[in-house]
């Protein structure tokens, strides 16, 4: 069942119980439309007490609609979630680190007035940062390499396309090194950048090595689920002060 939660006209707040039908995604959706057309910047809150289950149509339409609320995240500031279930908790754990911009906070049933306030509060201003990616010379013409220190933006994203297009368009098979002094997740926006998914497509395909050195623990064991699906491609992982050995297993050196 889907039910309006009154609040700010700013917030897009919901509640999800019972069982979960198709037409219950729909009119969320429709709803959750006209929000984005009206404000630039939005609060979520979602609330996921007494949800049960979900029809297999709800299912289907659901995972649309979760595609296209991707595509807007950049116009929330502030995510609620509020829930009886342990599940929310897994989710939000995975998401928050990626999508830095925006605040995401679980509560529980009882503490849905406070996360109604939380949530309605205005959003924090962004101070302008430097951009997150520096390209680093290497020994070899067919290494790539590159430090990420910081939050990804959208703006900083063509150029970056740009050199690795070029790179892949001059060689048949290359190698590559991720240093990761820090990585503050990425403005979501930078999902909508047009040519992104080819141009990781073609990586796949040339990519023999990929060192990434200073990886999150978390995002260490996802290199190492993901690893063996693809063919070809070897990635590893280095803690900050195994680069070196990142380097030889490259076989390559970092210049200057």
């Amino acid at each position: 069942m889907f039910k309006k939660i009154d609040a700010p006209d700013h917030i897009f707040a919901v509640q999800y119980s019972d069982k979960i039908s198709a037409e219950d995604v729909l009119q969320s959706k429709q709803w959750l439309d006209k929000k984005l057309a009206k404000h630039k910047s939005l609060g979520a809150l979602v609330d996921f007490t007494g949800l049960s289950d979900m029809t297999a149509d709800a299912f289907a339409s659901g995972v649309k609609t979760d595609i296209d609320f991707l595509r807007h995240i950049g116009q929330f500031h502030r995510l609620a979630f509020v829930s009886d279930k342990e599940w929310p908790s897994v989710v939000l754990g995975t998401i928050s680190p990626l999508v830095a911009r925006v605040e995401m906070k679980l509560f529980k049933p009882a503490q849905r007035e406070e996360a109604l306030t939380w949530v309605a509060q205005p959003p924090a201003t962004h101070v302008t940062e430097m951009p997150a990616f520096r390209f680093l010379k290497t020994s070899k013409a067919d290494v790539l390499a590159f430090e990420i220190n910081g939050v990804i933006t959208a703006e900083e994203m063509p150029s970056v396309m740009q050199e690795f297009e070029t790179f892949l368009d001059t060689h048949e098979k290359i190698r590559l090194l991720n240093r990761m002094t820090h990585f503050g997740g990425f403005d979501p926006s930078v999902l909508l950048q047009s040519g992104l998914v080819s141009m990781k497509l073609a990586a796949i395909k040339k990519v023999e090595r990929y060192a990434i050195v200073g990886a999150p623990v978390w995002m260490g064991k996802i290199i190492k689920t993901l690893n063996p699906i693809f063919s070809g491609l070897d990635m590893r992982t280095f803690t900050a002060d195994q680069e070196d050995e990142a380097w030889a297993w490259l076989d390559a050196k970092l210049v200057g």
